[in-house]
C-alpha cells in the first residue's frame, strides 16, 4: 500500500513539473522596433512588437502618445502579421521631432492580458 502511496506522489509531483510552463505561458514582449529608448534619426513608419507566441487580435493594442500626452495613433488600430502572429504591428502617421511613448498591450493563447511601455525620441 505504501509502495502504491509513494507511486501516485511521484505520478503527481511529475505532472505538475511538466504543466508549469503552460500555466505560466503569457504573451512576453522579446523584440520592439523601434526599440526601448531608441533615438532615431528619422521617423519610423510603423511600431513592430515581436511577442514569444501568438498574440490575439482582439485582445491587443499598440498606443503612441506624444511629449504632450496626445494619442497620435488614434485614427489606427494594432494588426496582428497574417505570416506571423507572434508580430504585432501599428501603422505610424509621418511623426515631427520629438519623445513618444508606446503603450502596449497583448493577450496570448492563454488569454491572460500583458502590458507594457516604453519610450523612443525622434531627433
Amino acid at each position: 500500500m505504501k509502495t502504491l502511496q509513494t507511486m501516485l506522489a511521484a505520478a503527481i509531483v511529475v505532472a505538475a513539473t511538466l504543466a508549469a510552463p503552460f500555466a505560466a505561458a503569457h504573451a512576453t514582449l522579446k523584440k520592439a522596433n523601434p526599440a526601448s529608448d531608441a533615438v532615431l534619426d528619422a521617423a519610423p513608419k510603423e511600431i513592430t512588437l515581436t511577442f514569444n507566441e501568438k498574440v490575439e487580435q482582439a485582445f491587443s493594442s499598440i498606443t503612441l502618445t506624444d511629449a504632450g500626452g496626445h494619442v497620435v495613433t488614434d485614427k489606427v488600430k494594432a494588426t496582428v502579421d497574417a505570416a506571423n502572429p507572434a508580430i504585432l504591428r501599428l501603422a505610424l502617421p509621418p511623426l515631427p521631432a520629438g519623445a513618444y511613448k508606446v503603450d502596449w498591450a497583448a493577450a496570448g493563447h492563454d488569454g491572460h492580458r500583458r502590458k507594457g511601455e516604453f519610450t523612443f525620441t525622434v531627433k
